[in-house]
């Protein structure tokens, strides 16, 4: 057993802990109990002027790409800057996909995130390996789902071979790229098989208007696949997620990443059939998208994620709360602190993370504390202080510091 005593605990947005000691046995939290009431027969390791959290738990990324020069790339069409990607990609001299995951996890682990859920659409870019074979760093933890990009109805009974003969292990799922890019088919199949291994399916849905308009038959999108040789829609859908409901995806367990194009109708939808939604802030804002519809929903705020760094500035949790909470502010400090920790591990389905109480895994994020004695204060702090830094990579007992 192990006596830690940081001068504050928020066990979550809503819960401030002063002066008090997390026991932990394990990788797990046993109790968390005032330092006055536990006497001084027990080894208490002391951490002042430290506060403690739950590590921040993003719901999406992708580490591919971290070199990319996408501040300079044209994004006002979602079109134009998927030319500019592929572009880049075509040219010489780029990170290579494992090198890329590399230095992406490096930039994750030193802003203090946890656990990060990546689509991994090119080979070694899941972050397990260095470009020399090194371990990655224990923290964030990677959760890597294979990317399905497949357009073409010619590909369906490949591609479902492929995931027939190897099944996800527990905690595993699958990412379908968009249901642009990939056929109705396919997308049921890989949802009929979600359900029956009980797996989770992440998809890119509703994320900007020209999703909209290709599931229409029409837009910059439809253009881009045309003028690429690649196969349009099988059919028409008045809506991303119509799309989603015909394909067997709109039930649980399905994640539903962006959705900044979605209306509150559509997203009332989703949260009825109880599939979260993971926002990527730093991601909207680089492409001066609208304001999205989340706030006039009436629902609880959605999870968050980076992307990666062709669509944003930094990869970063603390970053990310602060852009959600200034694109919009209607939902409060503590709701997007929450949404940050607690809300990233429900809709990625690990109830043991994003809170510090007994039963929990004591996955600490360590920031500097200043004070505060309430928690609306503190999540004041923590998601408009553009200067806060974690002290370190985040931890658990046994490792990194703890």
């Amino acid at each position: 057993m192990q006596f830690l005593r940081p001068d504050a605990i928020l066990s979550d947005a809503e819960a401030l802990y002063l002066d008090h000691v997390l026991l932990v046995e394990g990788a797990h939290i046993a109790a968390l109990v005032p330092y006055a009431e536990l006497g001084r027969a027990y080894p208490v390791q002391r951490y002042p002027g430290e506060l403690w959290t739950a590590a921040p738990v993003l719901a999406h990324a992708h580490l591919e790409s971290h070199d990319a020069p996408s501040a300079r790339w044209r994004r006002e069409r979602f079109a134009e800057w998927v030319g500019e990607l592929l572009a880049w990609r075509a040219q010489a001299g780029r990170l290579s996909p494992r090198e890329s995951a590399w230095r992406a996890l490096a930039e994750l682990s030193a802003a203090g995130c946890g656990l990060v859920l990546a689509h991994v659409g090119e080979p070694g870019a899941d972050g397990r390996f260095g470009p020399q074979r090194q371990a990655a760093p224990r923290f964030p933890e990677v959760v890597a789902f294979p990317e399905i990009f497949a357009p073409d109805p010619a590909e369906t009974e490949d591609w479902l071979a492929r995931l027939d003969r190897r099944p996800p292990q527990a905690g595993g799922g699958y990412a379908l790229h968009a249901p642009y890019s990939v056929s109705e088919s396919l997308a049921t199949g890989v949802f009929a098989r979600a359900r029956a291994w009980s797996v989770l399916v992440s998809i890119h849905l509703g994320e900007h208007a020209e999703e909209r308009q290709m599931l229409q038959g029409a837009g910059p999108l439809s253009d881009l696949f045309a003028a690429r040789g690649r196969p349009g829609k099988s059919g028409t859908w008045r809506s991303p997620v119509d799309w989603l409901a015909a394909v067997g995806g709109l039930r649980a367990p399905t994640l539903a990443v962006h959705g900044g194009d979605l209306d509150a109708a559509e997203l009332d939808r989703l949260h009825r059939a109880k599939v979260p939604v993971a926002w990527c802030p730093g991601t909207h804002e680089y492409f001066n998208r609208p304001r999205p519809a989340f706030g006039g929903a009436g629902l609880p705020p959605p999870a968050l994620g980076c992307d990666s760094r062709a669509s944003n500035a930094a990869l970063d949790p603390l970053r990310e709360v602060r852009l959600a909470r200034r694109l919009l502010p209607e939902f409060g400090p503590q709701a997007w602190w929450a949404a940050l920790t607690h809300g990233g591990a429900q809709a990625l389905r690990r109830r043991e993370l994003g809170v510090l109480a007994a039963g929990r895994q004591a996955r600490v994020l360590r920031l500097p504390w200043s004070g505060e004695s309430a928690p609306a204060e503190l999540c004041d702090r923590l998601t408009g202080d553009a200067q806060l830094r974690p002290l370190g990579p985040v931890c658990e007992p046994g490792s990194n510091g703890i």
